[in-house]
């Protein structure tokens, strides 16, 4: 073990010289140890958190799957819920597109509330583990954009059937609804 990375070579060559009349081997023989270093721990390591990276990937996709199934019933029951309100808005002159875009902005606005909770809490926790740590606050703005993206694609994506069958209402139909 060595207190200074540059003294590597050194300890191996003291170890090596330390080995080899111990295990009697002459000077032309090839030595029959092999000397561990802790960089091919952390090789190994590193490569365990590539799997382990993928998958957290798959998860989170499965978990996005979920999530954009829910905002889509969340958004079918307010539709539902709401079929007198379309049908006043399209007696009233709301065109299939004013209703469509009233939708998707819901959808898109309740998916990036949810971004919002994510993105704090991941950074609350993430910097209490730096603390922790001993590390330094770290804000990563790439996630937080890449996630912001990813809520809205979520959003518009759960919000287009429930959008698109509020927007076929059939005014009379829906207001008489109860």
């Amino acid at each position: 073990m060595v207190t200074d990375i540059k003294m590597m070579d050194a300890a191996i060559g003291e170890a090596k010289g330390t080995f080899r009349p111990i295990r009697k081997i002459n000077v032309k023989e090839e030595e029959n140890f092999y000397i561990d270093k802790s960089d091919s721990i952390a090789e190994a390591l590193l490569k365990n958190l590539g799997f382990l990276e993928k998958g957290t990937i798959g998860i989170a996709f499965i978990t996005l799957i979920g999530a954009a199934i829910g905002l889509m019933n969340i958004m079918l029951v307010a539709v539902n819920e709401r079929t007198k309100e379309i049908g006043l808005i399209k007696a009233l002159g709301g065109t299939k597109k004013d209703i469509r875009a009233q939708f998707l902005y819901e959808s898109i606005l309740i998916s990036l509330l949810g971004a919002v909770v994510g993105i704090v809490s991941g950074i609350l926790l993430g910097n209490v583990v730096a603390i922790l740590l001993k590390t330094g606050f770290v804000v990563p703005w790439a996630w937080v954009i890449s996630g912001i993206f990813v809520c809205s694609f979520v959003g518009l994506a759960a919000g287009l059937y429930p959008a698109f069958k509020a927007s076929k209402l059939d005014p009379i139909v829906a207001l008489r609804y109860e």
